[in-house]
């Protein structure tokens, strides 16, 4: 693994967040100041291809990167953007209940106003 490699994965895998790989580009920038962006997004999408890191798509905005590879699904505040993981025990028992077939994958999504974003409004 070169140099590059190491500290992306290492910020994703201990930011503890969802990323855009802009904000990991940056935070590489700051260890190696001649990092292309394109090798960033080259070798995120490579570690989420191989499961090393989570690719979590977002609609009509850039995806988000994260280190926690276990099962969970997301609720992302539509004013904000800020993204939480969820976890629904038994959730996939219940949806292959619902469509009485074998499920391959799922990504459950929930958009809501975050309470930060609430509380601007009060």
């Amino acid at each position: 693994m070169t140099k590059v490699q190491k500290a992306i994965l290492d910020i994703v895998m201990n930011s503890g967040q969802h990323l855009s790989a802009e904000q990991v580009y940056w935070s590489v920038k700051q260890q190696i100041p001649t990092v292309a962006l394109g090798t960033v997004y080259r070798n995120l999408n490579q570690f989420a291809d191989s499961r090393l890191i989570r690719r979590v798509g977002r609609a009509g905005a850039a995806d988000f990167f994260e280190g926690n590879t276990l099962p969970h699904d997301h609720a992302i505040c539509i004013r904000c953007g800020q993204m939480t993981d969820i976890v629904i025990p038994k959730l996939k028992d219940f949806l292959t209940e619902q469509i009485n077939g074998h499920i391959i994958s799922f990504d459950l999504t929930l958009n809501y106003i975050c309470p930060r974003c609430t509380d601007k409004n009060d």
